[in-house]
């Protein structure tokens, strides 16, 4: 029980982090909530404000309310082998989102072509979701859609 509020607790808070303008005009992203019913993913993201594109990138949540240890350089998630194969089969930007639920701190870990399909246990300190690495999530983003192709150029469907 407690595990299931500190899940929705967390992708709440994922959801503020993602939607925080405190540093820029406005949001960058808007994030939509897809539920339990999908094993792979939580939330679509789509960027606000890239002119002629809808970029977008899928986030799955990992929440803890474990308390972060004195000396600790990353957060300690739990996720599995299947977790991270799933992610890595869906085409576009996929990140695991750690969240540690009693501080409100929100962690990102890229999940992209190279990386090992095991468990990742854990998020550096240092991919914590400020405002400046927002930023560098939204350009990141940005960057893989305008270097890649947005849409197909033919189908037997026309």
């Amino acid at each position: 029980m407690l595990q299931d509020v500190t899940g929705s607790r967390g992708e709440k808070i994922v959801e503020l982090c993602l939607t925080d303008y405190e540093a820029f005009s406005k949001p960058l992203f808007r994030p939509g909530l897809l539920g339990d019913k999908w094993p792979a993913i939580d939330f679509y993201v789509e960027l606000i404000g890239v002119a002629g594109n809808r970029p977008y990138f899928f986030v799955q949540c990992k929440a803890t309310a474990a308390p972060i240890i004195e000396k600790a350089t990353s957060l300690r998630i739990s996720s599995k082998k299947a977790d991270i194969a799933r992610l890595l089969q869906i085409p576009g930007p996929t990140y695991i989102l750690g969240i540690h639920e009693p501080s409100r701190r929100v962690f990102a870990r890229s999940v992209h072509t190279g990386v090992a399909a095991r468990a990742i246990t854990q998020i550096p300190f240092t991919h914590e979701l400020t405002s400046v690495n927002l930023r560098k999530l939204y350009d990141e983003v940005r960057d893989y859609w305008q270097a890649s192709g947005h849409k197909p150029t033919s189908s037997v469907f026309t």
